[in-house]
């Protein structure tokens, strides 16, 4: 599982370090490869996943059915925007230009590498700053809707 936040530089040629303590996690469930992909509902961020954890997603993916419109443009975003990475040997990933478009991510400049449990998200360090912040402005507000499941965790 993957937890927390590290920021990285993105150096000039869109390669970034996967950070140590998230590295032999990955190598172990995937080897060296990862499937990075963007973030399905258009937040400029990409999602990336240890490759077994990419392969029991897409199992759970493509087995949507394909005739309801929400699910095939899920799937359509997921595996059309897909790319197959390996880590070098410094445990870096060279990002897609595409890739790094889509999330503003700039060379030269910090990126958030943000641990969601099974997978990993990549943000511009400005986003991910900002999300986090919407964030805790909308858990604050008195007025928001929380599903009882939610609700009734012992966390």
């Amino acid at each position: 599982m993957y937890f927390g936040t590290n920021l990285v530089k993105l150096d000039t040629k869109g390669r970034a370090a996967i950070p140590a303590r998230h590295r032999e996690g990955l190598r172990n469930s995937g080897g060296s490869r990862v499937a990075v992909t963007i973030h399905p509902r258009g937040e400029k961020s990409l999602w990336m996943y240890p490759w077994d954890e990419w392969e029991k997603t897409a199992e759970v993916v493509g087995n949507l059915p394909a005739l309801n419109k929400h699910y095939s443009q899920i799937q359509h975003i997921l595996f059309s925007n897909l790319y197959e990475l390996d880590l070098d040997g410094q445990g870096r990933i060279l990002l897609p230009q595409k890739h790094r478009e889509h999330a503003g991510l700039v060379a030269g400049e910090q990126i958030a590498i943000i641990g969601k449990g099974r997978r990993l998200e990549i943000w511009s360090q400005q986003m991910a700053q900002q999300v986090e912040e919407e964030n805790m402005l909308a858990l604050q507000d008195p007025d928001s809707e929380v599903s009882a499941e939610i609700e009734n965790l012992n966390l």
